[in-house]
């Protein structure tokens, strides 16, 4: 329970745009449906489709605890779940959480329910698992979905979160908080009322 305040204080940094971070920020693809239509997802790169040659990955940032790097974060190309992509992290060194998460407006949808998806798909992960997160208002309200752990081949995982009614920042992507290989594909948030 001593790392639940360390996620408030990583995601509160994601949230905050740091100007370290705004470079690797990319446009929604085009064909994407427009951010303001209600059941469209809000999600930027959920397929994993773009990337780039410096290890980043275009809309998401890449988290970790603290200390020297403990994870590899990357676009896998082989055995993704859809399409030609899908992210893969390892745990390389003993470390509380690895990351990937995107931080979005949603002050339009102030008071509605959304609903952060994605495919999972995990390899020798430990007990404390490979988990979705929705956060809005930090320090407010955060939800994770059940953790997977173990070996599994691609599942559905989802999670839900009702906006507070001052909601302006929401923090959403996923953590793996032991030793293992996790990935992640269809990366979906939709304003569901």
């Amino acid at each position: 329970m001593k790392a639940f305040p360390v996620l408030l204080c990583a995601a509160a940094l994601v949230a905050c745009n740091s100007p370290a971070d705004s470079g690797k920020r990319a446009a929604a693809p085009a064909g994407r449906p427009a951010a303001s239509a209600k059941g469209a997802s809000q999600i930027v790169n959920g397929d994993f489709e773009q990337t780039a040659g410096n290890g980043s990955i275009p809309g998401w940032d890449q988290l970790q605890h603290a200390g020297p790097k403990s994870y590899e974060m990357r676009v896998d190309a082989e055995g993704a779940y859809q399409g030609h992509g899908s992210f893969h992290i390892t745990r390389t060194h003993e470390q509380i959480y690895g990351s990937l998460v995107q931080s979005l407006d949603l002050s339009k949808y102030a008071g509605k329910t959304v609903q952060l998806s994605a495919m999972f798909k995990t390899r020798d992960v430990g007990p404390k698992g490979w988990m979705l997160y929705l956060s809005a208002n930090l320090p407010g309200k955060v939800q994770f979905s059940q953790p997977m752990s173990g070996t599994n081949d691609w599942q559905a995982q989802s999670v839900q979160l009702t906006l507070p009614a001052d909601a302006h920042r929401v923090t959403a992507g996923a953590f793996l908080k032991d030793a293992g290989d996790a990935w992640m594909d269809n990366v979906e948030l939709k304003v569901l009322d």
